[in-house]
């Protein structure tokens, strides 16, 4: 097929936003306030090439005309398309064998062009209230109040070939849809205590937020806090919260998307005319397995039938929002009393988070397993089985299983986040300074319920959840610049196991390091320039046969760095 060329593609992206507001003070500046109308747009256009369209490719296959067309027209001898209709309707006959053998005119015919556009375009009127509402004799009690007013709307469209699955690719759908928010929240701060022995800050809070979404309905959020610094240099604090996500446009509207997932195994393979307990009856129930294995004696599948799975997912109007119950509580130490460690700020943080009615579609191994091994029906209705044989696939082998959002999973994960900063001035320019920060996040616990009280996927130690991640930043700079180095560590991760329990195939640890350079030219100018992956990184390979591997490629490329060293050089401007 190389008389198309290579499968390129070019995108073009388009971003405004723009915010226009007023605030100001009230009772003397006691309170400020402020009100704004936000509005944002993103438009993207995609052009990709090296597709074919497969009706002409199936028109143009060819055959030699023995005495001319039908019309008597032509040359004994000469390729012409087999299909008379597609010959009326001016096929270019194709001739597949040998590289380069095909003609420009065949090429023409057959190949298609894929477009692809996207677009999303958010509105937001926000207007808010802060201030001292009274004083107690450990300080003021603060408060803040808000409401806020969003749409957001979003559409993706393809050609009409990729739609139809007619390009040589997967069917995908257009999606478009849109939905608005009114929303009104309230916080209060009330210092408890202040300046006494062992209490020199004991503070307490709350906030709560009432949403009405026009897709879900009325949802409420809320959280607790409170701080207490038994010395200076010493702080706690905890946070007690629920709080929602409602579904997005994608989640809500995406039409019937087609994929062929991999690494499924059939439950039903190698069951026999009896025994195999529940998951036995229940597969023989199966019409097609049943002529399967009446045919073979035991249900047999051939390579085509383990290869041909495929299936759509898909969006729910119906869908609920997420809800998620949080505790974190940490620790502050910035030891002012100590004037070698006075600059010097460390926080450390545990926090365990249970999301529930995740907004998800379920794993097709687990549909097949909760279908013939648990004898759900619900999840049957996701299984399509061929009721007799084709010319390729077994009877009973699986045609397609279908995997559609809904809420139905449990989320649960705990870790530890610590940061450490500190600065100083070196006196080798004049009011330089020298500053270090760090990042450390460690995953306790990232396990995925497909069912409540089901068993858990664990996640920990995978690709995209790595149990350790670091950042490190150093900088160096003056009032006229600053140079930056910034570091990121991923720690080793496990290809996922999809429930089996093998964490074989391990990918190494990767460590980026960027940096960037600003010069700032007055209270007007600054000009900078930088270099992401300035070791050249690539990313580590990860085979797209290994089971598992469900990314589509031989990497993840929203975990790990794919475009290696790159530059960029920019200037803001104030005025």
């Amino acid at each position: 097929m190389s008389e198309f060329g290579g499968r390129t593609g070019s995108t073009t992206r388009d971003f405004y936003r723009f915010v226009v507001g007023l605030e100001g003070g009230l009772f003397d500046d006691k309170f400020s306030w402020d009100i704004s109308y936000n509005y944002g747009d993103v438009s993207e256009n995609q052009v990709s090439s090296g597709q074919v369209n497969v009706i002409n490719f199936r028109d143009a296959l060819a055959v030699r005309s023995e005495v001319g067309d039908e019309n008597g027209n032509g040359i004994a001898g000469e390729a012409i398309c087999i299909d008379p209709e597609a010959r009326a309707n001016g096929c270019a006959p194709a001739n597949i064998f040998g590289a380069g053998s095909m003609s420009q005119d065949a090429v023409n015919y057959i190949q298609a062009q894929g477009t692809y556009q996207t677009g999303i375009t958010q509105q937001v009127v926000q207007a808010n209230l802060s201030g001292s509402l009274f004083e107690l004799p450990a300080g003021s009690v603060g408060i803040a109040v808000g409401a806020e007013y969003r749409k957001e709307s979003s559409f993706s469209d393809n050609d009409a070939l990729t739609n139809a699955g007619l390009n040589a690719g997967n069917v995908l759908p257009d999606t478009s849809g849109s939905f608005d928010v009114k929303e009104a929240y309230g916080e209060i701060r009330v210092p408890v205590l202040a300046d006494t022995p062992f209490f020199e800050i004991l503070e307490v809070g709350a906030a709560a937020r009432v949403s009405d979404y026009s897709t879900v309905g009325t949802t409420f959020s809320w959280n607790v806090t409170g701080t207490w610094a038994p010395v200076d240099d010493l702080r706690f604090r905890a946070t007690y919260a629920k709080a929602v996500r409602a579904p997005n446009v994608g989640e809500l509207f995406s039409g019937l998307s087609q994929t062929f997932p991999s690494g499924l195994t059939d439950p039903c393979e190698g069951i026999g005319a009896t025994g195999g307990g529940a998951l036995g009856d229940n597969c023989r129930a199966d019409p097609g397995v049943a002529a399967n294995i009446a045919a073979n004696g035991t249900f047999t599948l051939n390579q085509s039938d383990i290869q041909g799975i495929s299936g759509f997912n898909g969006g729910n109007p119906d869908l609920q929002e997420e809800t998620a119950t949080s505790f974190t509580a940490g620790v502050i130490l910035n030891p002012r009393s100590f004037d070698a460690l006075r600059n010097l700020t460390i926080t450390a943080d545990y926090y365990d988070i249970e999301v529930e009615d995740v907004i998800s579609g379920f794993p097709r191994q687990f549909s097949l397993d909760q279908c013939y091994g648990q004898g759900n029906a619900t999840f049957c209705d996701l299984i399509t089985r061929r009721p007799t044989a084709t010319a390729v696939n077994s009877a009973g082998s699986i045609d397609l299983i279908n995997s559609l959002s809904v809420n139905a999973s449990v989320l649960k994960t705990s870790g530890v986040d610590v940061t450490a900063t500190w600065f100083t001035g070196l006196g080798l320019l004049d009011n330089d300074r020298l500053s270090l920060r760090g990042a450390y996040t460690h995953i306790l616990e990232y396990d995925f319920f497909s069912l409540p009280g089901g068993d858990a996927d664990r996640a920990d130690g995978e690709v995209g959840t790595s149990k350790d991640r670091f950042t490190a930043n150093l900088a160096y700079g003056t009032g006229d610049f600053r140079m930056s180095f910034t570091g990121t560590f991923i720690g080793s991760a496990y290809i996922d196991d999809q429930f089996d329990g093998s964490r074989v195939y391990e990918i190494p640890a990767e460590f980026y390091l960027d940096m960037q350079t600003t010069f700032f030219a007055g209270d007007t100018y600054e000009f900078y320039l930088g270099v992401d992956n300035l070791l050249d990184n690539d990313a580590p390979n990860i085979l797209s046969g290994v089971t598992g591997n469900v990314t589509g490629s031989d990497t993840a490329a929203d975990v790990y760095d794919v475009f290696g060293r790159r530059y960029y050089a920019g200037v803001r401007l104030n005025f």
